[in-house]
């Protein structure tokens, strides 16, 4: 479920970071952590942030991961 795909007025970027992290971010506030979660993050999950975000509602940290940690 690409972030583009389902918010198109998204501006989606990637950096390169440290080894083996994968931070999301919205608007200034990290949202999620690899590095301290362990594993990806939910995408349905950081959809809903994002779609949250484009409404200029409160964003809050993603929960849930996903259960291997093979990127889709």
């Amino acid at each position: 479920m690409p972030i583009r795909r389902q918010v198109p007025e998204a501006n989606v970027s990637g950096n390169v970071g440290r080894r083996t992290s994968f931070e999301v971010t919205v608007n200034d506030k990290l949202i999620f952590s690899k590095l301290k979660a362990g594993a990806f993050p939910d995408n349905k999950e950081v959809v809903e942030m994002v779609k949250r975000a484009s409404k200029g509602e409160t964003v809050e940290k993603v929960k849930k991961k996903k259960e291997t940690c093979v990127a889709m």
